[in-house]
C-alpha cells in the first residue's frame, strides 16, 4: 500500500475527518454546477493523478517542502493563497502555549452549548463527526447537541480541532485567549502574519450576505466587521436561531457562490505555513512544553499506524470550494525531520475535494526521490 495521509489516518472517512468539504449544496446540485468539467478530470486521491493536475495548474499552487538533511522543493512559496481549515494550527500552538505557561487547564471541562456558541452547519460534517466520537448524541435537527449541559475536557476539544476540523473551537480558543495570543504563538514558530479571522463570521458571511463587508473592503474591515458578528452568533440565541432556521427551510448558496466566498477566506503562503510545522516538530518551539504539547495533537490521529521509518506524522489540512490545503511535517528513524505546505486554489472540482489528499505529494516527494524528479519537472513545466 502507497503511503499518504488516508493510510496514516486510520479509521478516518476519506476527506471528511481532516478536510472538510464546505457543501452548501447536494453532492449532486455541486456536480451539475460543474457541468462543463472534464469528463476524465486527474484523481487527486493519487500520487500520479496530482502530478497530472500540477502540470496543467501550476499558477493554482503553491508549495514549500524541507527536510533537514538539505532537501528543498519551493513553488511559489511566498504566493498567499487560501489556508482553508490548515489555519488551525495557529490557533493549537496559542493554546499549547497557554497550557504550558499556566494560562489553560487542559482538563477544563467546557460546556458543550458553550463551545457550539461558535459554530456555524456548514461545515461538512466535522463538527458532526467530533460529536460522534465523543459520544455525544445530536438533535431533532442532526445538526447540534441533544445535550448543551454536558462538559468536555478543553484538551479533547482541540484534539477534535485538529482530528475532525471542527471550526468551532478555533473560535472558543481565540476569543478565551486573544487574537494577539494566536498571533504572537503563530510568529513564535516562524510564520510572521498569520492571517487570524473568526470562522464563524466567515461561514456566516456565506450563509447571511447582508452581515458580510462590501466586497473589496480592506482585510482590518473585514475582521472588524468578523469579530463583531461573531461576538453576536456568541452571545445572541436569536442570531443562534436564525441561523438554524436559514439552513432548515432554505437551500443554501450556489457551488459557484460558495466559490466566489472561499477566494476571501483566510490566507498566506506555503513557506510560512510549513514554518511553524517545521518548529514543531524540529523541537525548536519555545516554550519547550509548549512545542511537544502541539506535536502530540498534530501527530496523534496517525501514531500507531506508522512506517517503520517514520516516528512521527503531523498534519492539520483543510478544505474549501475549489480550495485543497496541507501543513505536514515527518520524523523518521534516520534523525531527518522534514515539513511542508501545500496550498491549491482553483482548477479543482467538488468531486476532487471530495476525494483529494494535499498531503500526498508532500508525502511521496520525501519518499520517492523518482517521483519527487517528476514533481519537480511538472513545476517547471
Amino acid at each position: 500500500m502507497s503511503l499518504s495521509r488516508r493510510t496514516l489516518l486510520t479509521g478516518c472517512t476519506a476527506a471528511v475527518a481532516a478536510l472538510p468539504l464546505l457543501t452548501a449544496c447536494s453532492p449532486a446540485q455541486a456536480r451539475n454546477s460543474l457541468a462543463g468539467s472534464r469528463a476524465a478530470e486527474p484523481d487527486l486521491s493519487t500520487a500520479d493523478g496530482w502530478l497530472t493536475w500540477i502540470a496543467d495548474n501550476r499558477d493554482h499552487l503553491a508549495l514549500s517542502l524541507t527536510d533537514t538533511a538539505g532537501l528543498r522543493v519551493a513553488h511559489r512559496a511566498r504566493t498567499t493563497q487560501p489556508l482553508a481549515s490548515a489555519v488551525k494550527v495557529a490557533q493549537l500552538a496559542a493554546y499549547a502555549t497557554a497550557v504550558a505557561e499556566g494560562g489553560l487547564d487542559p482538563n477544563e471541562q467546557i460546556r458543550v452549548g458553550d463551545w457550539e456558541r461558535y459554530y456555524v452547519p456548514v461545515d461538512g460534517g466535522a463538527h458532526l463527526n467530533a460529536l460522534a466520537e465523543l459520544g455525544i448524541p445530536t438533535d431533532a435537527t442532526g445538526l447540534y447537541a441533544a445535550d448543551p449541559e454536558l462538559r468536555v475536557a478543553l484538551e479533547r476539544l482541540v484534539t477534535m480541532m485538529i482530528a475532525h476540523s471542527d471550526s468551532a473551537v478555533p473560535d472558543l480558543l481565540r476569543d478565551r485567549l486573544g487574537t494577539e495570543a494566536v498571533l504572537r504563538a503563530a510568529r513564535a514558530g516562524g510564520w510572521a502574519d498569520a492571517d487570524v479571522r473568526s470562522l464563524c463570521a466567515e461561514y456566516l458571511f456565506l450563509l447571511l450576505p447582508d452581515e458580510a463587508p462590501a466586497p473589496g473592503a480592506p482585510l482590518p474591515r473585514r475582521l472588524a466587521i468578523g469579530f463583531e458578528l461573531e461576538r453576536r452568533h456568541r452571545d445572541d440565541e436569536a442570531l443562534r436561531d436564525q441561523v438554524r432556521d436559514r439552513l432548515l427551510t432554505q437551500p443554501l448558496p450556489t457551488y459557484d457562490a460558495q466559490l466566489t466566498w472561499a477566494s476571501d477566506t483566510a490566507a498566506s503562503t506555503p513557506e510560512q505555513l510549513a514554518a511553524l510545522h517545521r518548529a514543531i516538530a524540529e523541537g525548536r518551539y519555545l516554550p519547550g512544553p509548549a512545542g511537544d504539547i502541539a506535536r502530540g495533537v498534530l501527530e496523534g490521529k496517525a501514531a500507531g499506524n506508522l512506517p517503520a521509518d517514520m516516528l512521527g506524522f503531523g498534519f492539520k489540512g483543510g478544505s474549501l470550494p475549489g480550495v485543497l490545503t496541507a501543513g505536514m511535517s515527518a520524523r523518521f528513524t534516520d534523525g531527518r525531520v522534514a515539513a511542508g505546505a501545500l496550498l491549491a486554489h482553483g482548477g479543482i472540482s467538488a468531486a476532487q475535494l471530495q476525494q483529494g489528499d494535499p498531503s500526498l505529494p508532500l508525502l511521496t516527494a520525501l519518499r520517492d526521490p523518482a517521483w519527487r524528479d517528476r514533481l519537480i519537472s511538472a513545476l517547471r513545466g
